[in-house]
């Protein structure tokens, strides 16, 4: 079974965007991970539309940094976030109450 990557799987998360639980939400969640994939990506959110890029955001509302692993797991269901949070396999800039809202904003496949 092939592992969906870092960069697609924050790419992916774009597709499983809910509008609707964003209502009118103006948005930009930076990810910047470490580990096995590095890279810098974000997903900016306005007018009940999200878009996937690539680099540093300007000025975002929250930036997760991350082992590119963890977030993996964690999009997957293999991690809890919460818990890996809470035990410091992340760390959150910004607006922490945007990373609550995240698990409503983006739904599983």
């Amino acid at each position: 079974m092939s592992r969906v990557g870092f960069r697609d799987l924050i790419e992916g998360m774009a597709a499983t965007f809910d509008a609707q639980a964003a209502g009118n939400l103006v948005a930009t969640i930076q990810l910047h991970a470490t580990g096995k994939e590095t890279g810098d990506y974000y997903l900016h959110i306005e007018n009940g539309k999200c878009t996937f890029n690539e680099g540093v955001a300007h000025s975002p509302t929250a930036t997760i940094h991350t082992p590119s692993e963890v977030w993996i797991a964690i999009i997957s269901g293999e991690m809890n976030a919460a818990l890996a949070y809470l035990q410091g396999k992340f760390s959150v800039e910004g607006d922490k109450g945007l990373l609550l809202k995240m698990q409503e904003l983006f739904k599983r496949r």
